[in-house]
């Protein structure tokens, strides 16, 4: 569907320049529970807590998931 929604605006130039960078932008939260990936990271850093305990006890990246692919790269991006 982004795709087509990208494509159907094309000829528009400033317009597909914008819907590019909105899309192309990564997630910076867990929308579901609302936590960010700086807390998450925080807590997986500090307090030595594995991201699948975190996980359970929050919910963050089980309900929908769509945050799981930026927020493993936010954790990678960190060590």
């Amino acid at each position: 569907m982004k795709t087509l929604f990208i494509i159907m605006f094309a000829m528009e130039g400033s317009v597909l320049e914008a819907e590019l960078l909105r899309f192309g932008r990564a997630m910076t939260r867990c929308e579901c529970t609302g936590l960010s990936f700086d807390e998450i990271a925080r807590r997986v850093c500090d307090e030595g807590r594995s991201l699948e305990a975190l996980q359970r006890e929050t919910g963050c990246g089980r309900l929908c998931s769509a945050c799981l692919p930026d927020l493993r790269d936010h954790l990678v991006a960190l060590r």
